[in-house]
């Protein structure tokens, strides 16, 4: 807020109303807008002042009497306060004074009316006191002057002169010597005077005698006249002069009437050239009609109105009817100028001053107003039907399937950034219009009757009707609410990411632009509110559209996969897929950042904590994440029927190294393989995707989404719980059932005192195919392959436990043998036996008879011995790399 303004000086001081006043101060304003009220001795006259500068005003007195105070207000300062008085006047009107409103009929008609200067008449007499006043810079003020004298002047002419007045206004400076000094002065002035008239009368005493003389000399004679014709002698004369007027009526009737005639043309030439205004002003008037100078129009008619209104001269009457016929067809026809659009606000406003000026009978700029809320609804009405056909028409030349899907289908398109180009641009165009047009009107600058109540009303209303109607249009333009695609993911997923974004962008900044004009109408809350919503919408929609687009992306990574090995992590060989998964989060969350996280001006936070986008954001985050694992369940699922590889070692050595897990092209691997690279994908997206992908949410300050990592890390728990249960159910089963056969294989039958010197041939088909499996785990998942191994070593420890129940060694060379191959088992899959295996084997042996001979225990131990160095390599083999993971 601004200091307030201060009038400091005026020009002239006082005037009748109409005067031009010259004001100067300082703060009156910074601009043309600035200046919202100017008083004049309690007159508005806010529609007469010009502004000039800050410093300066120019405006016309009003029908003001009396002084008063000169009051300016402004935006920036608010109401002002004067430091001096304006005193207005009005001037009678008399045979001898100047009309306001006459004009010398010898002027052009286009010239300018008003008052004459007058020439002046009266003398102003030198100073009485012959004091001379040169030199003295000091004026007592004026105003102090009417206020010690109210009803007395300083003038020597005027009947109410008053000697204090004009001394204190010519000589408030002199010293009282001087005063006295002038007082003798004028004494001795005036005795000169009654001197001079003395000498006078005696310098000519003969004339005043001769005088004296006419005067008895003219006595006399009419005397002597009274005494000849009587005291009444007019009868006499007044025969006379009526004998003479008939002999000469008699004598002169054809050229008297002659004479007659000629007055009679004179008199008529003389009124049409003193009121050749009046007589030319239907032809002024079409001529000015015609050039647009309307005002001119207005003046000449109101000053017809002025002198002749209220005549009873019958062809003046005539004439003045024809002139309102004509001002009728003006007003009717400025009123339908005004009314049609477009027009610039400009020459609307002033259509409706001509309008008030000609007394027009309805509201014209109420009328206004409607017609530009008419204007901009079916103007937004066009551009939604134009920007449709343009649309249909695209769609047909291209020859794509027809439009009935248009608002999801195309909100992406260029057509529908144009539009909303338009659409913006439009409303906020004729807002600008229409707004300030309302407000001048309200306050009584437009309005030629008192403003209705109900009109603040009406004018609230059609303002939320024209927002509404354009957030209702804009939300069909930008987004898309359709069942087909969900919230606009359809329309989206055609189009490239660059293009999505530069669109996304263009439309916002439209959206913006338009409610940023808004704001600077300074409108009411409520329609801005509704513009805000439409923004905010649409950039939860941009938001939507970039998560429905990266879930989209990552359900179609099960059709990218190759099968291609590109890295050997700790948790197994990887795929692309889990840096696609994290790639594709991270381009949808750098495209919310950029386009639509940022708020403008008087905009609400996208993710403001408890907000409905912030819990869209977390569930589009979870079900993209869900839908990474549900493309890792589904490419487990898709064997094409293929078997399992349940060869045994040696089938396996016998392949070709070109066959190996590392090398093997990804169109030529197995199922189990795979599943392997699955469980690898999965374990590493748990362990080390899932928190790669909370670093963008932290980059671009966006809340962390915690329960949707967590969700995903529980269902890729137990995708690999599954893929193992399933790698265990078809790689496993078929090892652990082919113990029993191996075991009786052959059915022969050994001495019950005999002891053996090595294990059944089954021992080594158990640990072969175990390194098999191992050999194939630790291809593809290295470290982590522990897991696989240990959950078969855990069923061939519960099906060797079974069989031992099943048939209880009774002799002493079956205990013996069957202690032999458990401990060699165990001796084998010591690395990768479980709390569980470990109970399974010792169940086994704790149903075996304990060995008492010392010769039997060292046999068996040198059996142990030999068997280690034997198959140094296959356990080796079996029990290398190997990590708890």
């Amino acid at each position: 807020m601004g200091p307030p303004p201060v009038v400091t000086g005026i020009s002239p001081k006082e005037g009748p109303p109409g005067t031009r006043v010259t004001i100067r101060g300082e703060f009156l304003g910074i601009s043309v807008t600035d200046l919202i009220g100017l008083k004049i001795c309690g007159c508005d006259c806010l529609l007469s002042a010009e502004w000039k500068s800050k410093n300066k005003i120019v405006a016309r007195s009003g029908p003001c009497k009396g002084r008063g105070d000169i009051i300016v207000t402004t935006k920036s300062g608010g109401e002002g306060t004067s430091t001096v008085q304006f005193r207005g006047y009005h001037e009678s009107v008399g045979p001898m004074k100047e009309s306001a409103v006459w004009v010398e009929e010898a002027a052009p008609p286009s010239l300018p009316w008003g008052r004459r200067p007058m020439s002046p008449t009266a003398y102003t007499p030198p100073d009485p006191l012959g004091l001379s006043t040169e030199g003295d810079d000091y004026k007592f003020p004026e105003e102090e002057l009417h206020e010690l004298f109210p009803d007395g002047s300083g003038k020597l002419s005027d009947e109410n002169f008053q000697p204090g007045w004009y001394l204190l206004e010519h000589h408030s400076n002199t010293s009282y010597e001087d005063l006295k000094a002038g007082m003798v002065f004028l004494q001795r002035k005036v005795e000169g005077q009654k001197e001079g008239q003395l000498s006078f009368l005696k310098a000519n005493t003969g004339a005043v005698m001769d005088q004296l003389d006419r005067l008895v000399l003219l006595k006399n004679m009419y005397e002597e006249d009274q005494r000849k014709n009587g005291r009444e002698p007019l009868p006499n004369l007044q025969s006379a002069i009526e004998e003479s007027i008939s002999l000469a009526d008699s004598l002169f009737s054809e050229i008297l009437s002659r004479k007659e005639n000629a007055d009679k043309t004179r008199e008529a030439l003389s009124l049409l050239t003193r009121h050749k205004f009046l007589f030319q002003l239907p032809s002024s008037i079409d001529k000015n009609i015609k050039k647009k100078e309307y005002d001119l129009v207005v003046n000449d008619y109101t000053r017809a109105k002025n002198l002749f209104g209220n005549t009873d001269v019958k062809l003046f009457q005539k004439i003045l009817a024809e002139i309102d016929k004509k001002i009728e067809d003006l007003k009717e026809n400025l009123f339908n100028r005004m009314k049609t659009m477009p027009i610039n606000v400009q020459e609307q406003t002033k259509y409706i001053r001509l309008l008030i000026s000609l007394n027009w009978d309805g509201d014209a700029a109420w009328t206004a107003i409607l017609s530009r809320k008419d204007y901009l609804m079916n103007l937004m009405n066009k551009v939604k039907e134009h920007f449709k056909k343009k649309e249909e028409q695209e769609s047909n030349e291209k020859g794509r399937r027809k439009l009935r899907d248009w608002e999801c289908e195309g909100s992406w398109s260029a057509t529908r950034a144009d539009w909303c180009g338009a659409a913006c641009g439009a409303l906020a165009s004729e807002l600008h219009a229409l707004w300030p047009l309302a407000r001048r009107y309200f306050a009584g600058e437009l309005a030629g009757q008192p403003t209705l109540p109900q009109r603040h009303t009406d004018l609230k209303e059609m303002i939320i009707a024209m927002v509404e109607s354009f957030s209702e249009q804009m939300r069909g333009c930008l987004i898309c609410t359709g069942a087909s695609g969900g919230a606009g993911a359809g329309g989206a997923a055609g189009v490239a990411a660059d293009v999505l974004r530069a669109r996304l962008v263009a439309n916002l900044r439209h959206l913006r632009d338009a409610y940023d004009s808004l704001l600077k109408l300074d409108l009411p809350s409520q329609p801005l509110s509704i513009v805000e919503k439409v923004i905010f919408d649409y950039r939860v929609h941009g938001m939507t559209v970039f998560l429905q687009r990266a879930h989209k992306r990552v359900k179609g990574l099960s059709e990218k996969e190759t099968w291609k090995i590109e890295e050997f992590s700790d948790y197994g060989a990887i795929t692309n897929l889990p840096h696609l998964l994290e790639s594709y989060v991270n381009d949808a969350l750098s495209a919310i950042h950029k386009c639509v996280l940022r708020s403008g001006r008087r905009e609400s936070p996208l993710l403001a904590a408890g907000g409905e986008p912030l819990a869209a954001l977390q569930r589009h985050t979870q079900h993209t994440l869900l839908a990474f694992v549900a493309v890792l369940r589904d490419l487990t699922m898709h064997h094409e029927d293929q078997d399992f590889n349940n060869t045994s070692l040696s089938v396996a050595l016998d392949q070709r190294l070109e066959e190996s897990a590392v090398e093997t092209v990804s169109a030529g691997r197995s199922w189990q393989q795979r599943l392997l690279i699955a469980g690898a994908n999965a374990q590493y997206t748990r362990r080390r995707t899932l928190a790669n992908i909370l670093t963008p949410f932290e980059n671009y300050e966006m809340p962390k989404p915690l329960q949707a990592i967590q969700a995903t890390k529980d269902e890729l728990s137990a995708l690999e719980d599954n893929i193992a249960e399933m790698y265990l159910e078809h790689k496993g089963d078929p090892l652990v059932g082919t113990i029993e056969p191996s075991m009786y294989m052959g059915r022969h039958h050994t001495d019950a005192d005999t002891l053996l010197d090595d294990a059944r041939p089954y021992v080594y088909e158990i640990i072969n195919n175990l390194i098999a499996v191992h050999a194939e785990v630790d291809s593809v998942c290295g470290a982590a392959s522990s897991r696989y191994v240990r959950d078969i070593c855990e069923t061939v420890c519960e099906e060797l436990a079974r069989l031992a129940a099943c048939a209880p060694a009774r002799s002493r060379a079956a205990a013996f043998q069957a202690r032999l191959e458990y401990s060699l088992l165990r001796l084998a899959v010591a690395d990768h036996l479980t709390r569980k295996a470990e109970n399974y084997l010792m169940e086994a042996l704790a149903g075996l008879p304990p060995l008492d001979n010392e010769e039997d225990k060292k046999r068996l131990d040198n059996i142990i011995q030999g068997f280690k160095k034997r198959m140094e390599l296959q356990l080796t083999s079996l029990n290398c790399n190997m990590e708890t993971v």
